[in-house]
């Protein structure tokens, strides 16, 4: 609808409410000759409606004719609390600006001046309805009170009677033809019931009118009239009308963005870019052009342009926070993590009850290899926030890395009690414990998550290597069988049936398709690459397998038990030095005792001529 272009209640309502702020309490003053009406002290004050009692429950007077108050002390009465509403209605605090009118019309009750005042309070408020009754009693004095009759048009047109707001602007331009802003509002109401024609042609009224001031907003009301019937077909009058707005006032900003707006919904993404860089130089900077800009720059990923734009709204915007947060996510996308840390903590110190601000800063943490200060602010994170889940996945696998096994099962533990609707604690509990050599309580872990999240592939795939553990070999096959049909492309879940089938010397044709998919999937996994290596090693091909190996230790050359398949496969084609060298490496690498026996018994193996039986990598 027209009324979310021209925001007709701002339009109207807000120069309303705004005007005949300061006129005094009354439009006449209490005279000896006129006095207060008799019971005009007696309003129901549980309600401060305004609304007096009936004359009949009136006490009788006190005071003999002789005796009535001092005009001159209801008149400073009248004012003191008159005075009292301004003050309150500027502070904000309608409801007590209100009591204060509605005190000011006990004292004199026939002002209409209180009565607009009343209204405008009353319209703060979202009464429209009391707000109305006050300006038909001010129009029942005063047929021909101009601004009575705007404002009731204007709280008309907010609860949408339209037909009425229509009927008091008419009367307006009748009686005065020279208050040309009554055009405009007219236009307006025209505009919302889809009266575009109507429309227009009050707007062009005004613009023929060569006294009136303020033409560059009727051409941009009538832009956005034209813009509301149809962009395609109109497209330039449109733009023809936000131009000569800009013309007429080129610091008038809100054109600029409408004319971009058309430009850039017509793929002129250039133009609109342009006009508001040459606005933002020429006029700025401006904060309604930097908010439209810095998002222009984020979607083009021109981040440091943003980041300009945006520092102009950080300092004039009435929601800094936010803007700080962009800043932060702009300074992570580029890398440049010890200022977005120090705009993360500035913005931690402002709002700290944030869990989002302090996830974003325990990540960058994270990324930066600042593990202890990362599980700090982690465990911040309480059980009620979306991010707690997740913080604790992470939190335990910091703790455990930097050996902090036992707190980082408590931490996984306790969130396990607490979020039941997150997989992936499921996973990281059952993976700590299966540290822990606690393999039964892992499975019991996972077969609950697996229960509530029957069809995640993850939790499948850890259900699988905890059976593997226990020797229980048709369960990890049916279980890696499951990880596949859910997720086709889950390279692990290919490379672990296929090496559990070719250890158990079964399905070799299937278990080396596997192996493949997987490869193709992760080709720079060392792991994946050492089972194809040692896939092809049983089935003979040594001379490929050779090539799979060679490419695992490159990817992983820390992992001990591929530095010696790859020994052995050395070793069977007759490369004896090599051989003998990828198993001292190997040796170098392990910590188990009895393996280093093992691995030093193939190194004098080779000059006896002996070759023992090999385990897989990815056992």
């Amino acid at each position: 609808m027209f009324k979310r272009n021209l925001e007709i209640t701002s339009l109207i309502l807000g120069i309303l409410v705004s005007s005949c702020a300061h006129k005094g309490s009354s439009e006449r003053s209490i005279s000896s000759t006129t006095p207060v009406s008799e019971g005009s002290y007696y309003q129901e004050s549980s309600y401060k409606d305004g609304n007096f009692a009936p004359k009949k429950f009136t006490p009788p007077p006190m005071l003999s004719e002789s005796d009535k108050m001092d005009p001159f002390y209801l008149r400073t009465q009248a004012d003191y609390h008159y005075s009292l509403g301004e003050a309150y209605s500027l502070e904000g605090q309608a409801q007590k600006a209100v009591e204060s009118f509605q005190t000011v019309l006990v004292y004199d009750v026939d002002s209409t001046g209180v009565r607009t005042r009343l209204a405008k309070e009353y319209l703060k408020l979202g009464q429209i309805n009391k707000a109305i009754e006050q300006v038909k009693t001010v129009i029942e004095k005063n047929e021909n009170n101009k601004d009575a009759r705007v404002l009731l048009a204007g709280l008309y047109t907010t609860i949408r009677s339209y037909p009425q707001a229509i009927e008091q602007y008419e009367y307006v331009l009748q009686n005065f033809p020279d208050f040309y802003e009554a055009n405009i509002y007219l236009a307006a109401v025209y505009s919302e019931t889809q009266q575009f024609e109507k429309a227009i042609k009050l707007f062009e009224k005004v613009l023929a009118k060569p006294e009136y001031l303020n033409k560059h907003l009727v051409h941009y009301y009538i832009g956005r009239i034209y813009e509301e019937q149809n962009t395609v077909k109109n497209f330039k009058l449109i733009e023809q009308n936000y131009k000569k707005s800009n013309e007429l006032k080129p610091d008038f900003v809100d054109p600029v963005i409408a004319l971009g707006a058309l430009y850039r919904g017509q793929k002129q993404e250039g133009k609109a870019l342009a006009l508001y860089q040459a606005f933002q130089k020429a006029k700025g900077p401006n904060v309604k052009i930097a908010e439209v800009l810095s998002q222009m720059f984020i979607e083009q990923q021109k981040f440091d342009e943003a980041f300009e734009q945006l520092e102009i709204l950080e300092g004039q915007t009435d929601d800094p926070l936010a803007i700080k947060v962009r800043m932060a996510l702009i300074l992570i996308e580029k890398k440049m993590f010890d200022r977005a840390i120090s705009k993360l903590e500035e913005i931690l110190r402002i709002a700290p009850e944030s869990d989002k601000i302090r996830f974003y800063l325990a990540a960058v943490y994270e990324e930066t290899k600042k593990d202890e200060l990362s599980v700090g602010h982690y465990l911040k994170i309480p059980p009620s926030s979306p991010f707690y889940g997740e913080s604790m996945v992470h939190a335990g696998y910091l703790l455990k890395n930097i050996g902090q096994l036992e707190k980082a099962v408590g931490v996984l533990a306790k969130a396990y009690e607490n979020k039941k609707d997150y997989p992936q604690i499921y996973a990281m509990y059952a993976s700590l414990l299966d540290e822990q050599k606690e393999y039964q309580k892992a499975l019991e872990v996972l077969a609950s998550g697996l229960v509530k999240f029957p069809d995640n592939a993850q939790l499948h795939f850890y259900y699988g290597t905890i059976h593997d553990r226990t020797g229980d070999k048709e369960k990890v096959i049916d279980n890696m069988k499951k990880v596949i049909e859910i997720d086709p492309n889950h390279s692990q879940g290919l490379n672990y049936l296929a090496f559990t089938w070719a250890e158990m010397n079964q399905n070799m044709d299937e278990a080396e398709k596997l192996a493949r998919r997987a490869v193709i999937l992760d080709p720079e996994d060392g792991y994946i690459l050492d089972t194809l290596g040692w896939i092809l090693f049983k089935r003979g091909n040594k001379k490929e397998a050779l090539k799979y190996l060679e490419a695992a230790i490159k990817f992983q050359p820390t992992v001990g038990v591929i530095a010696e398949h790859l020994g052995d496969i050395y070793r069977d084609l007759a490369m004896t030095e090599k051989a003998k060298n990828m198993y001292k490496k190997a040796v170098d690498l392990e910590v188990d005792k009895q393996k280093m026996r093992e691995l030093e018994e193939k190194i004098l193996a080779i000059d006896r001529q002996i070759i023992p039986d090999r385990t897989p990598a990815s056992k």
